[in-house]
């Protein structure tokens, strides 16, 4: 049976968490770039507002369109659905004058835990997972 952390395991798991960090030595952590900052890898603002321009405009007008079959060549940014079934479709996307299979929308949930499968994780338990981690 998986197990889980209920809301009990948090408020344990968070008080040791506390604990560990308080005993830690202080983390220097970078919060900000100025100047003075000795990192030379660090991107500006402007550099990393550019990237992700350029990385979203071609997909701004991204849309899907549901074809009996797929035409002969596509159009830029879409995503065409061809029904494999009544309730599942095939993806493909047009690029470089060739067809690219995306996958369906079938969605399979059997490998996945049902609520049943699963059991809390008692604070002996979470504090044997701590302690692992944390080499004690």
């Amino acid at each position: 049976m998986a197990k889980f952390l209920d809301r009990d395991g948090l408020q344990y798991f968070a008080a040791r968490q506390k604990e560990v960090i308080d005993q830690a030595t202080q983390l220097n952590i970078i919060t900000a770039i100025s100047g003075d900052s000795t990192n030379q890898q660090l991107p500006g603002a402007k550099a990393v507002y550019e990237l992700v321009r350029d990385m979203l405009e071609d997909v701004a007008g991204l849309s899907f369109e549901v074809k009996a079959s797929l035409p002969a060549a596509g159009d830029a940014n879409v995503i065409y659905l061809i029904e494999a079934d009544e309730d599942t479709y095939t993806m493909y996307i047009y690029s470089g004058g060739k067809w690219f299979d995306l996958g369906t929308t079938e969605i399979d949930l059997s490998d996945y835990w049902a609520k049943d499968d699963l059991k809390a994780l008692t604070n002996p338990e979470i504090q044997e997972v701590i302690d692992n981690v944390m080499g004690v």
